[in-house]
């Protein structure tokens, strides 16, 4: 359902102080919207953040995802949500049920009291760990084969974005995230990269959404040599436009590590990950 004409454009972010967050708030800030910056580590006032030059029209909220008080009246009257907010790595199961899957309820139902029509969630390549690279480059949407606790808790934010979309009309999309950063790394790393221009982009094809519906698509830049399919994306409006090979070389010149760009056609995506050398649980 589109957001009626009258109602502000308002965008909170959960997590706005964490690794993703402060690339890319300030890519979010435009005239007429109001950023609504939560997270449980904040400085007094936007001049001393992490997010670079925004506009005045911020606001900062202290309040925990675990929180089910505080995050709804973090959220009310929000537009449209990002969550970011997470444990971002491999924990004990009670730890990532507690944050990442309780957390992520509270956010989901926060947002739809709160009058939310959009909600972004960061689900990452780590819920379809165990799927083969040939599958990833191949299927439009796969089926969750988490690689980990931290894994399971992304596939459990997928279904909870889609009850939240099927219950109650809210267009919600799951972007498997899959190696977000400034710059894109070497070697395998080029093909998974998602630049934060191009999550921005992905972000704000989320808030135009007004079909009520859940969509699953790829946190990935327009990398070669297509490791990803990248067509639920587009269908949602989403089109990347960075790409790690352009970057990389740019950067690096002939030393750029063009190959290999991604796994053999048989190995899991989600890489050391899936093996005994990282058991369920561990911190690593």
């Amino acid at each position: 359902m589109p957001r009626p004409p009258d109602q502000p454009d308002v965008v909170a972010v959960t997590g706005a102080s964490g690794r993703i967050g402060r690339e890319i708030v300030r890519l979010l800030d435009r005239p007429g919207r109001t950023l609504r910056l939560i997270d449980t580590d904040l400085p007094a006032s936007t001049a001393d953040g992490p997010w670079g030059d925004l506009s005045d029209r911020v606001e900062l909220h202290r309040a925990s995802i675990e929180d089910a008080p505080a995050i709804r009246a973090a959220l009310a009257g929000a537009s449209g949500v990002v969550h970011l907010a997470a444990l971002s790595s491999e924990r004990p199961w009670a730890d990532i049920l507690r944050v990442n899957i309780d957390g992520t309820q509270k956010v989901l139902e926060a947002a739809r009291l709160g009058g939310a029509r959009n909600v972004l969630l960061a689900s990452s390549i780590h819920a379809v760990g165990f799927v083969d690279a040939a599958s990833a480059a191949t299927t439009e949407v796969l089926v969750a084969r988490p690689d980990t606790y931290y894994g399971v808790s992304k596939a459990a934010l997928e279904a909870l974005g889609s009850v939240y979309a099927d219950r109650y009309g809210l267009g919600v999309v799951s972007a498997r995230i899959c190696q977000f950063g400034a710059e894109p790394a070497t070697g395998r790393a080029l093909a998974r990269w998602l630049s934060p221009g191009d999550l921005a982009r992905l972000i704000e094809a989320t808030l135009r959404l007004d079909d009520g519906a859940h969509h699953i698509v790829w946190g990935v830049s327009a990398n070669a040599p297509d490791a990803f399919d990248l067509s639920a994306g587009r269908a949602i409006g989403y089109e990347p436009q960075d790409d790690a090979f352009a970057v990389a070389f740019a950067r690096d010149g002939a030393a750029s590590p063009l190959a290999p760009t991604s796994a053999p056609l048989d190995d899991p995506i989600g890489g050391e990950f899936t093996d005994d050398e990282h058991p369920l649980g561990s911190t690593f």
